[in-house]
């Protein structure tokens, strides 16, 4: 009789421990300040520095035509560090265009309303960590 109790608690742990590890989390984006619903809106979800720089896969990626003031995108991620970078498309010719010196002609925003001086933030201003479910309200920049 101990044996099957302890071969009981044992398979217990285990589906406690399996049960943490597919848990995944809400990540709510808002967005802020769409200046027209011409365009598309999209939304890359960075899990390192080296996605942040372009020498990785974004965890996830997705787009959606815009909407003119407020949008929200929600998706569930395991627990972690990540970083948002979001881009309105107003052309639908898939870049964030600039002017004759590299500023941005196009709204973007970063998670934490993150912005940098001279060029894009670091990662270390971007960067949050989800763990439960969590919002990042951010501003688009013109």
């Amino acid at each position: 009789m101990p044996r099957r109790i302890l071969v009981s608690f044992t398979a217990f742990v285990w589906m406690l421990a399996i049960a943490e590890m597919s848990h995944a989390d809400t990540l709510t984006i808002n967005l802020q300040g769409v200046p027209t619903a011409e365009g598309t809106v999209l939304i890359e979800i960075l899990g390192s520095e080296a996605a942040f720089k372009g020498e990785e896969k974004a965890v996830a990626s997705f787009m959606q035509s815009a909407q003119e003031g407020t949008m929200s995108f929600s998706l569930t991620l395991p627990a972690g560090s990540y970083g948002a970078r979001i881009m309105h498309d107003i052309n639908d010719n898939g870049e964030l265009d600039a002017n004759f010196v590299g500023i941005p002609s196009e709204p973007w925003g970063f998670s934490n309303n993150a912005t940098g001086s001279f060029g894009p933030p670091k990662w270390q201003d971007v960067q949050f960590e989800l763990s439960g479910d969590a919002e990042q309200n951010i501003r688009l920049n013109k």
